[in-house]
């Protein structure tokens, strides 16, 4: 990517100047979402809200259009009707702007014509060395710098070195609002929308180069120019990890594809070549799109199939274990030197040591909880797994009624569980902590999750984080 194009990337996530054309006070409007967006994150930038009917917005001087604002604009965001989208662009064009937000829907997706209307406002920016994002955009964020022209709810937004770059936008503001309880987000957002000039691939050859972003995730409905991205996307999966969930797969989903954003969604077992072709991350669903980021973000390469199960209750080892070897990895008996050396920690002899080790029965007569990180450090310290899963905790903490012994329990569980996410942050092998009990129901869980420590609360979630760190790693190894 060239030194100007980078320039013109970097003003849509890190502006040192704003206009927002159409802001309002009137609550609800899309004026205003951006307006508070911004001064709610504190951006530290100059911000001109532009009105040609109100003096002031949200407390700040209101200009009647662009012209009039007394400085050269990085970036306008355009909260305004698509009628009024050609007009404004030439308004920004005689003030030198350098990036154009187009908020508006009502082009490519909607009405007849509208991809030509899009051509025509691209061709206007291009003429005049501007560029444009969108139309049908709900905005960008990044946090890092204070930045949040988005409609996503400041109060849920959690910086991480995470990026995500999206083709839709209310499905990423859902899943930030619904990860924010385990303190997963992400760091800067692109909203694409129509794409009438900038692309996915754009941001992706930025966000690649960007020393602030780690892991990269995408929503994906359609790619414009596939040459182009396997060519951008080959680079940037090399160096770090590029996660896609690819929707528009069926007939119908096709359809909605092309009424959202005016997407051709395309054929999907093409799509899944492509990305096997170029180590492309696919996420099973929507859901696992943040948890994905997180867990590759965290977490060390799987360098071979073969996982460790420590759960407390029998049922929730038979049940990982399937589904774990649905996805091709191996849950594999311990040898009988392993199993001592268990055993020899305080496990009763009915306890099963195999693998999956069942520590349930164990906790509830006398075994020491507290061995519990000393267990997990001697079966990853083995030869015989490559990943750790420790499942069942959280149990210990639900007592309703105080009693003598109920904080202690906590700081007991608690601590134990600190143990072994410490141990997960110096392993070189993955250690997942994995609980069916929600921050809601259990203290230690909800106490843990504020402290950063990723615990899992699906089986289905851990099998699916391990069987594609595995593929991903295999890639890179050859």
């Amino acid at each position: 990517m060239d030194d100007k194009i980078r320039k013109q990337i970097k003003t849509f996530v890190n502006p040192a100047c704003v206009a927002v054309i159409g802001a309002s006070d009137r609550m609800g409007s899309w004026g205003s979402i951006i307006m508070q967006g911004l001064q709610r994150c504190k951006f530290p930038g100059r911000l001109y809200p532009v009105n040609h009917s109100a003096s002031t917005v949200s407390g700040l001087k209101a200009y009647p259009n662009i012209r009039a604002i007394p400085e050269r604009v990085d970036l306008a965001i355009l909260a305004v009707p698509a009628e009024s989208i050609l007009e404004i662009i030439r308004g920004c064009a005689e003030k030198g702007v350098q990036g154009i937000t187009i908020i508006a829907a009502g082009f490519g997706e909607a009405v007849q014509g509208g991809r030509e209307q899009e051509l025509d406002l691209a061709r206007l920016a291009r003429q005049n060395d501007m560029r444009l994002l969108g139309p049908n955009v709900s905005g960008t964020f990044n946090l890092h710098e204070g930045f949040n022209a988005s409609a996503s709810p400041p109060d849920f937004l959690a910086p991480s070195p995470i990026t995500a770059i999206c083709q839709g936008s209310y499905a990423i503001y859902d899943l930030l609002v619904g990860s924010y309880w385990r303190k997963m987000g992400i760091g800067q957002f692109i909203h694409t929308g129509n794409e009438c000039d900038l692309e996915v691939t754009d941001f992706l050859e930025y966000f690649g180069d960007d020393p602030r972003t780690e892991v990269i995730v995408m929503y994906l409905e359609t790619l414009r120019n596939v040459n182009r991205f396997r060519e951008v996307a080959a680079k940037v999966a090399l160096k770090k990890p590029l996660i896609v969930q690819k929707v528009g797969k069926t007939p119908g989903g096709s359809r909605a594809a092309r009424s959202h954003t005016g997407a051709m969604a395309g054929d999907d077992v093409f799509y899944q070549a492509l990305f096997q072709q170029l180590n492309i991350i696919p996420s099973p669903t929507m859901e696992r799109l943040i948890p994905l980021g997180h867990a590759f973000l965290k977490l060390p390469p799987l360098q071979g199939n073969r996982v460790a199960i420590i759960t407390m209750g029998g049922s929730w080892g038979v049940a990982l274990t399937d589904q774990l070897e649905q996805r091709g990895l191996h849950v594999p008996e311990l040898s009988p030197s392993l199993q001592a050396k268990l055993r020899g920690m305080g496990m009763p002899i009915r306890a099963s040591t195999r693998n999956p080790v069942d520590i349930g029965a164990a906790v509830s007569s006398t075994f020491p909880f507290d061995t519990v990180p000393g267990m997990v450090q001697e079966v990853v310290g083995s030869n015989e797994v490559d990943a750790l899963i420790l499942h069942g905790f959280g149990r210990l903490a639900l007592a309703r009624e105080p009693n003598p012994g109920t904080e202690a329990t906590l700081d007991m569980e608690k601590n134990v569980m600190r143990e072994c996410a410490s141990l997960q942050e110096r392993s070189e092998k993955p250690i997942l902590i994995g609980s069916a009990i929600l921050p809601s129901q259990s203290q230690a869980v909800h106490d843990l999750t504020q402290e950063g420590i990723i615990i899992f609360h699906q089986l289905d979630e851990i099998a699916d984080v391990l069987s594609l760190k595995y593929l991903h790693h295999q890639f890179l190894s050859h």
